[in-house]
């Protein structure tokens, strides 16, 4: 019976999940730097985004921030194209600082070079 309630909850827990949508067909698959926001039930952290846009919005090494909304609880990812991929690695380390230590909210930020950060979980 422990078991079967674990793997509805596990199943329950799964299905509230809302995976990002693919690129589009012709679109470049690939961001310089690309900031996620998604939910698990419980919408985004509007707090760290209102951070993020706010350091992105002045900042001379970005080219162009493609905003594309994809979940019913304000889930968003941000598509940021950098000048340099030294651009890119500077605004990786600031938007990570901008992150809290954990959250159920998941956050991620990457760039097209490979580094990856997500915020854990409590």
């Amino acid at each position: 019976m422990i078991l079967r309630s674990a793997v509805l909850t596990a199943a329950l827990f799964t299905a509230a999940c809302v995976a990002p949508p693919a690129p589009a067909a012709g679109a470049s698959a690939a961001c310089d730097l690309k900031v996620e926001f998604a939910s698990i039930g419980t919408g985004i952290d509007p707090d760290v985004l209102e951070k993020v846009d706010a350091l992105l919005a002045g900042d001379t090494g970005i080219s162009t921030i493609d905003r594309k909304q994809w979940g019913r609880e304000g889930e968003i990812t941000l598509c940021v194209d950098t000048k340099t991929d030294a651009d890119a690695a500077r605004l990786f380390g600031a938007v990570k600082r901008l992150f809290p230590v954990s959250s159920f909210m998941p956050i991620s930020v990457e760039t097209g070079a490979g580094l990856q950060f997500r915020v854990p979980a409590p």
